[in-house]
């Protein structure tokens, strides 16, 4: 079956010259051209820009912290010895005495449970400190643990270093046993002056 060539006739300056296209030929240029056009065209786009961040963004290690897996919370103190959840600032320093405390064990019992940090409450509301802080009298150093030399902070930081586990501590801001508590000045004093204790000994290691 043959095809047909439909043909037009283009007029040039010689009435005698005819230039015969066909449109057949024309037709692919002519999409070409279009084709090529609308790739010109910028396309309007819906998208919305990203938020801008909320400031302060948080750092490196504070990320780290938020994406780290379970912590376990080592909550020990003169309150274990008196069985009360409780504790008043009262207690006598003496009771607390844990004779086969290890530290170690504590440690390797919370990585082989999948824990990846640990916290220590270094001091909770009865103002007990589990190291011998030098801003008061009631702490281990006043018990009879190891002949008041035992320092529970500094054995838990050095078992949970040694393992690879984190390790943080609470600084309870309740204080039952000090004296200076309720005058807002003293205590912050005091209070920071434990903190600054705790970070350089045990943590900025």
């Amino acid at each position: 079956m043959k095809r047909r060539l439909s043909c037009f006739s283009i007029k040039t300056h010689n009435p005698n010259h005819k230039i015969q296209t066909s449109t057949l030929l024309i037709f692919p240029i002519q999409t070409l051209l279009i084709l090529l056009c609308s790739s010109l065209t910028p396309v309007s786009s819906n998208q919305t820009p990203p938020p801008l961040p909320i400031l302060p963004l948080p750092t490196a290690f504070q990320l780290q912290w938020q994406n780290s897996n379970m912590a376990l919370f080592f909550h020990f103190g003169t309150n274990t010895f008196t069985d009360s959840e409780w504790g008043t600032g009262h207690a006598d320093p003496t009771i607390f005495n844990p004779t086969k405390l290890n530290a170690t064990q504590w440690i390797h019992v919370a990585k082989d449970s999948g824990f990846s940090r640990v916290l220590l409450t270094a001091k909770h509301h009865d103002g007990f400190c589990l190291w011998p802080s030098e801003y008061t009298d009631y702490s281990v150093r006043s018990s009879g643990w190891r002949n008041g030399n035992g320092d529970v902070v500094a054995d838990v930081a050095a078992a949970a270093r040694e393992a690879g586990v984190g390790f943080g501590i609470y600084l309870s801001p309740w204080d039952r046993h000090e004296k200076c508590y309720g005058d807002t000045l003293r205590y912050n004093q005091h209070y920071l002056a434990q903190m600054t204790e705790l970070l350089t000994r045990y943590l900025l290691f």
